[in-house]
């Protein structure tokens, strides 16, 4: 797996975890919320549970933006495997797509 690939990966999988406990936080504050006779602390907690399930909104929308662009750079990426083009320029840009840098050819041994 590419280096580009590869943290991707990792970043989304920590952006998973990061929405999975903001969810979680929220339904603690909740749980306190109900459980609490005081009424400004219920007011406190209900208000951190919204803004934990905002950011948690916010997370799933960045990680379904990032599936939609892989899924155009996969589909661009197969298209240019799929190409009769010149190899060279498809290689450029293949790896411009998987964001490293082309390596620059080397002339033949004579």
């Amino acid at each position: 797996m590419p280096l580009s690939t590869r943290t991707e990966a990792k970043h989304m999988k920590d952006l998973k975890l990061y929405l999975d406990k903001l969810l979680a936080d929220s339904e603690h504050c909740i749980t306190i919320s109900k459980s609490t006779l005081n009424d400004k602390k219920r007011e406190v907690f209900e208000m951190l549970a919204a803004t934990y399930r905002k950011l948690a909104s916010d997370i799933e929308t960045v990680m379904a933006t990032n599936a939609i662009l892989d899924e155009e750079r996969d589909k661009r990426l197969i298209g240019l495997l799929g190409t009769d083009d010149n190899a060279a320029d498809s290689i450029t840009e293949i790896t411009k797509l998987l964001g490293q840098k082309p390596e620059k050819p080397t002339p033949p041994e004579k």
